[in-house]
C-alpha cells in the first residue's frame, strides 16, 4: 500500500478543518495517508486546535499574513512537498470533505495508468455558467466576455488542456522533487495549472477523473472561506450565494456527525493496510 501525503493549507478556518480532518481520518482506515497542514500565521483558536490533532504534521508559518493569499496557499503546498513522506502528494483545500471509505480509488487509477503520468483529479465540482466555464476551461481567461473583449489585462493564462484542479488533486511526489517543480508559478499561472504546465514539459502527463465520479467522494464548498470571513468575495451576490449553501450543508446529517465526533481528532491506532491484490 503506497503512502499518500495529504496537504492542507490553513488560515483561520476551524470550523472547516475539524470537517476536513475528521472527514479524512474517518474514511482513510484503509490507506496509509499522512496530512501535513500548514497555517500562514492564523491569530485565532483554530492554530490551538490543530496543535491539539496529534495525528497531523502541523507546519507554522507565523510570519505570513492573510494579505498574501492566494501567493501562500501555493508555497504551503510547495512546504509540504518538501516535507512529503508519501509515494504520492495530494494538493486540498480546507474546505473538502471526504464522504467514503474509497475515496482515492479515482486518483490511483488514473495515476497509476503508466508511470510517465504524474497527476490526476477533476475541474469544479461546482457547476459554473456555462459561458465563463468555457472561457476558463478552452480559453484560458477568468475575465468576463466585456473585459475580454476591450482587452483588459488576464489573470490566467491558457491552457493547451484540462488540468487537475488543485482543491483535491493526486501527484508523483518524486516525480515533482526530481524535476523541481513549485506550485507558486513564475511568469502566469499558479496551483494547479502551473504544476500541471510543468508537467507537460518535463514530459509527463496528467490524467482527469469526470466531475460526477469525484463528486460521490468529495465534497468541494467551493470559496467556502468567504462564508467565515463574511466579506472575502468581491460580489454580494456571490458572497451571500456561498453563505446560504455553507448553511444548508452545516444542516445536513453527514456533516453534524462530523462535528459532534471529537473523538476522530484524538490519537487512533495506525491506518489498516489492505493486503495485496492476488
Amino acid at each position: 500500500m503506497p503512502r499518500v501525503t495529504v496537504c492542507i493549507p490553513h488560515w483561520q478556518v476551524k470550523v472547516y478543518m475539524q470537517l476536513v480532518l475528521r472527514s479524512i481520518r474517518r474514511h482513510s482506515r484503509a490507506y496509509d495517508v499522512e496530512v501535513i497542514v500548514v497555517d500562514n500565521g492564523s491569530k485565532d483558536d483554530s492554530l490551538d486546535y490543530l496543535r491539539s490533532v496529534p495525528w497531523i504534521r502541523l507546519i507554522e508559518r507565523p510570519e505570513e499574513v492573510h494579505t498574501n493569499w492566494p501567493g501562500n496557499v501555493f508555497t504551503a503546498w510547495d512546504a509540504g512537498l518538501k516535507a512529503a513522506t508519501g509515494e504520492y502528494f495530494i494538493t486540498m483545500h480546507s474546505d473538502v470533505f471526504v464522504k467514503r471509505d474509497d475515496w482515492l480509488e479515482p486518483f490511483f487509477r488514473e495515476i497509476k495508468r503508466a508511470p510517465h503520468i504524474a497527476g490526476a483529479g477533476a475541474w469544479k465540482l461546482e457547476i459554473e455558467h456555462p459561458l465563463y466555464a468555457f472561457q476558463k476551461h478552452v480559453v484560458g481567461l477568468v475575465t468576463t466576455p466585456l473585459k475580454a473583449l476591450i482587452g483588459r489585462k488576464k489573470s490566467h493564462v491558457k491552457a493547451e488542456k484540462p488540468y487537475p484542479r488543485d482543491y483535491c488533486a493526486m501527484y508523483r511526489t518524486d516525480f515533482l522533487r526530481r524535476n523541481g517543480m513549485s506550485f507558486y508559478g513564475k511568469g502566469g499561472g499558479a496551483g494547479g495549472y502551473t504544476i500541471a504546465r510543468q508537467i507537460w514539459d518535463a514530459g509527463g502527463d496528467t490524467r482527469m477523473i469526470t466531475v460526477p465520479e469525484l463528486a460521490e467522494y468529495i465534497y468541494h464548498v467551493a470559496h467556502g472561506t468567504a462564508a467565515v470571513t463574511k466579506k472575502a468575495l468581491r460580489h454580494k451576490r456571490a458572497q451571500k450565494k456561498v453563505e446560504n449553501k455553507v448553511a444548508d450543508l452545516f444542516e445536513e446529517a453527514w456533516i453534524q456527525d462530523l462535528l459532534a465526533d471529537s473523538d476522530l481528532d484524538r490519537e487512533q491506532p495506525a491506518p489498516a493496510v489492505r493486503p495485496a491484490a492476488a
